[in-house]
């Protein structure tokens, strides 16, 4: 069944976003990318918790924006499985995204908050076709999607596939 979650997580130096920034950072500027395109590439991924708490008051909790492809994916899958709870996250501009678990991490702490759409391959066929991926019973699809605060438009997204199958090195239950 597809599942539809969103997450708060600290920004860590192993997350694509900060590879990306670390990139970024080093590269030279290209005169064939705007300005804007070159200062974005370099600004710092996240947002201050901090920030994010004066934003909404002193309360653990904020809200994400749902991109239009994102809504769209969401709102195909839902008709397909029927699923009214999907349908109406499809409907949504944004979702919340409860912080309550950064409760104890240090205001000054930059995070990431988005939302994951998890679809097994029953679920998927016209989304699968239109990715171009083979259709493998065993495949499930995970996209996140991460979007920029105070950016409309701007988004970090990417996809991955897990093969949930049976495990081919699994243990032995032979005595050693």
């Amino acid at each position: 069944m597809a599942t539809f979650t969103t997450y708060a997580e600290v920004l860590r130096p192993d997350h694509p976003l900060m590879k990306n920034y670390a990139r970024a950072t080093k590269a030279r500027p290209s005169r064939h990318r705007p300005a804007e395109i070159e200062q974005a590439m370099r600004a710092e991924p996240g947002v201050a918790l901090g920030d994010v708490l004066r934003r909404t008051g002193g309360v653990y909790e904020t809200t994400t924006r749902l991109t239009p492809k994102s809504r769209e994916d969401i709102r195909e899958i839902a008709e397909l499985t029927s699923d009214d709870e999907l349908l109406g996250v499809s409907e949504l501009p944004e979702v919340p995204v409860s912080l309550e678990h950064l409760r104890q991490v240090d205001p000054q702490t930059r995070i990431v908050v988005g939302y994951r759409l998890d679809v097994n391959p029953a679920e998927s066929p016209r989304l699968r076709r239109r990715l171009a991926l083979p259709p493998d019973p065993r495949i499930t699809l995970h996209f996140d999607e991460v979007v920029f605060p105070d950016t409309p438009g701007r988004f970090w997204g990417a996809m991955r596939r897990d093969k949930s199958g049976p495990k081919t090195g699994a243990r032995s239950t032979a005595p050693h």
